[in-house]
């Protein structure tokens, strides 16, 4: 039986009136009144006599309404306890994500807004961490990820942009084709002992050599901002700097690779209350865009 229907129905006869109920409950009448008729039909009997002056309960209504409302009214007083001790919640979150990652950040904003009694650490890296050994309770992390002990949700999808700054293409040249970069210094995200990288855009790959690597977006950033080097960043860098006039983007229709970032989390049975309440907020902000 379906519960929102069961508590609009008694809500409709505690209030007298279909109009009343959806004023006091801000839903609207056609959707009240639809509920109202499906329970009717999942029931097979009739609840409402219709009048002018608004809705009385059928003898078989009124039996109905003598059963459940009290432990309807039980029902929504408990939903409202679990509101407000979520509106007070209070303690320390710990998260982790790669740096300047703003869509996280951004939705840290918004949840400390919701939450102001929440205080949050963030350790930005792109390090692995072990949750439980690294008191982490939340990391988000570029690239698919496995595990026994965490939980992994695809929370982002993030584009790049290649990019210089004017100064070194005054230099160098702009280069047009994918197989020209191996004529420009190349700043890029690497891992150590590696010397050169795989570049994708479209269906074409290539390895280059690289004049600077780190495993630290920001590090790769700063020297393309310096004129050192052409550098792979991300959209939302790049965008702004590009608007600013601070870089060029290179190679514009080329296809690059997106990423995609996950959110992580043990995969206890009981979260804390902290941890449940922020990782249902961040899911329900990626569901609603």
């Amino acid at each position: 039986m379906n519960l929102n229907a069961l508590s609009l129905f008694v809500a409709v006869i505690q209030h007298g009136s279909l109009s009343k109920t959806a004023e006091k409950l801000g839903v609207p009448i056609a959707t009240i009144s639809r509920q109202i008729a499906e329970l009717e039909k999942h029931l097979q009997i009739q609840l409402f006599d219709r009048q002018k002056s608004g809705v009385k309960p059928t003898m078989a209504g009124q039996k109905l309404y003598d059963e459940v409302h009290l432990s309807i009214d039980n029902l929504l007083n408990a939903k409202q306890v679990l509101f407000d001790d979520e509106q007070n919640l209070k303690g320390i979150l710990r998260i982790s994500a790669p740096p300047k990652c703003e869509p996280v950040l951004a939705w840290v904003s918004e949840f400390q807004q919701k939450f102001p009694n929440v205080q949050i650490h963030a350790t930005m890296t792109e390090r692995i961490f072990d949750l439980s050994a690294d008191s982490i309770d939340v990391a988000f992390r570029i690239g698919e990820l496995h595990g026994e002990h965490f939980i992994a949700k695809k929370v982002a999808t993030l584009g790049t942009k290649w990019v210089a700054h004017p100064e070194l293409l005054t230099r160098f040249g702009t280069p047009s084709t994918l197989k020209e970069l191996k004529n420009f210094p190349i700043a890029t995200w690497a891992k150590n002992g590696e010397s050169e990288v795989v570049i994708q855009m479209n269906k074409e790959k290539i390895a280059l050599p690289f004049l600077f690597a780190s495993n630290d977006a920001s590090a790769v950033e700063y020297m393309v901002l310096q004129g050192q080097a052409i550098g792979q960043i991300s959209d939302l860098t790049a965008n702004e700097w590009i608007k600013d006039k601070r870089v060029v983007e290179i190679l514009p229709e080329l296809a690059k690779p997106n990423y995609e970032l996950f959110m992580l989390y043990a995969s206890q049975r009981y979260p804390s209350a902290i941890v449940r309440v922020f990782v249902e907020f961040v899911l329900g902000k990626i569901q609603a865009t």
